[in-house]
């Protein structure tokens, strides 16, 4: 087993609908931020969400659009926070060790997530762009109370959310044959849901228009897009479609209550 140190290359499904992992890279990667900024990007974290707060995390060398929403949360050791207009990060998100963050515009991380690597990665592959990464793209949502190991890189394609609570995004691993951790980048397509508790183990790609049953565990290169995934390991059980795939916005919004039997 060897690590990739190329970026994945696009494919195309049986059915003719193509992805693309992303893990883009603006010129090289920052290096991790040394003691001094670590403390200070630290401090601001855990301040209130404001335009001030966005401004101050400019100044210690972030790209954090002015319209962007920081709520309270530890920021430890960051290399670069990217944050389009509109995109935010939750109450009590924790990101650790991560050389790059970037969101899309409208993408949000919500409140209580982990999102770590081990910065060895980084260094052992420098011609790779994705260890240490996690890239969303627009108008995409990761909600409440998930675990992300960014180790080896994870994308998170547009419209696509990782829903419900707990699931788990693992990126590295060991390699028993040759007693050694690898990194293995995750990539997940455009517009697709995938659901509670469900695990994302190194090397997994989702492909387009994707729904993910919860409790699933995902394993490779997923074949079929559009389709509906469950069991462990999860497998294509049907072709799926509804208006949630073509969707022009990322937030869903909750049905108006009924009176007299009319919504």
């Amino acid at each position: 087993m060897t690590a990739s140190t190329t970026s994945a290359s696009p494919s195309t499904t049986p059915n003719g609908r193509s992805h693309t992992p992303r893990h883009p890279a603006r010129g090289p990667l920052p290096p991790l931020p040394g003691p001094l900024r670590t403390v200070l990007v630290l401090l601001v974290g855990v301040l209130p969400a404001s335009r001030a707060k966005n401004a101050l995390l400019r100044l210690l060398g972030h790209r954090v659009s002015p319209r962007a929403r920081v709520a309270p949360c530890l920021l430890l050791r960051v290399g670069m926070l990217d944050l389009a207009a509109s995109s935010s990060v939750g109450t009590g998100t924790v990101i650790r060790s991560v050389r790059l963050v970037r969101f899309g515009e409208n993408a949000h991380v919500l409140q209580w997530n982990w999102i770590s690597a081990v910065p060895a990665f980084g260094v052992a592959f420098p011609d790779d762009d994705r260890p240490g990464t996690f890239v969303m793209g627009r108008e995409s949502a990761l909600m409440s109370r998930h675990y992300l190991d960014v180790s080896g890189g994870v994308s998170i394609g547009e419209f696509t959310s990782i829903a419900g609570v707990r699931s788990t995004i693992i990126t590295h691993g060991i390699d028993v044959e040759q007693n050694v951790q690898q990194p293995f980048a995750v990539a997940i397509g455009d517009r697709c849901l995938v659901g509670s508790t469900v695990v994302l183990v190194p090397g997994t790609t989702v492909p387009d228009g994707c729904l993910v049953a919860m409790g699933s565990v995902l394993k490779g290169e997923l074949p079929l897009a559009g389709h509906l995934y469950a069991g462990n390991p999860a497998t294509p059980k049907r072709p799926i479609s509804g208006a949630h795939f073509t969707r022009t916005e990322g937030y869903v919004s909750v049905p108006t209550p009924r009176r007299n039997g009319v919504q």
